[in-house]
């Protein structure tokens, strides 16, 4: 069992509390439509779900990918209770293909990376990786929290989510997108540091 899969346990009554707002902020950065492709990774116990579902339309698609089986059982279960069609990969997103996106066609149109461009042990090949799978055109949108020095704070989330809060995890989308934006989120104590939002588009 791995130690994501022990953070499944106490991720949404501990952490989520803290991303709420964020994760409304970041569907609406999607710019969905009715029929939508999306893939949400990595996605965790699902917290990105139904702000996403709420803009999709009957055509639409969301597909959420996570290297975690512990953290998918708990998606899972949100799934099935909130009746929400969602289709859910057992995949890190580095190896992540087009044959597991079947069900879109093998692309999307929308790509959301929360909280995980400080966490993949490979930044830099996941997210190229990931870009693979949007379409010319498509739409990708990052949150995650930055600082350029670490206090106690920073320094405990690095610890309890593995990550490394001090990378500039924009940079791999600023130089692929065109039409690249940049915004601070609102921003607490228990982030550790800035929460920020940036968006940019593949270039067709």
């Amino acid at each position: 069992m791995g130690y994501y899969d022990v953070f499944s346990w106490f991720y949404d009554a501990s952490v989520e509390q803290h991303y709420t707002e964020h994760r409304g902020l970041a569907a609406a950065a999607l710019d969905l439509g009715p029929n939508s492709r999306v893939l949400d990774v990595p996605c965790g116990t699902g917290g990105c779900f139904a702000a996403i579902l709420e803009g999709l339309g009957p055509d639409g698609t969301l597909v959420g990918a996570d290297a975690s089986k512990g953290m998918l059982a708990k998606a899972q279960k949100k799934a099935d209770a909130a009746e929400w069609s969602v289709d859910l990969v057992h995949v890190d997103g580095a190896a992540l293909s087009a044959d597991q996106l079947g069900s879109v066609g093998g692309s999307v149109d929308r790509l959301l990376i929360f909280l995980g461009m400080s966490a993949f042990d490979d930044m830099d090949g996941t997210f190229e990786s990931l870009w693979s799978l949007l379409e010319p055109g498509g739409l990708c949108v990052l949150v995650d929290v930055h600082t350029e020095e670490l206090g106690f704070q920073g320094r405990m989330v690095n610890l309890t989510a593995r990550a490394d809060i001090t990378r500039r995890f924009w940079e791999p989308l600023e130089k692929r997108a065109e039409s690249f934006t940049k915004t601070e989120m609102p921003s607490a104590p228990a982030h550790g540091g800035t929460m920020t939002l940036v968006t940019g588009r593949k270039p067709a």
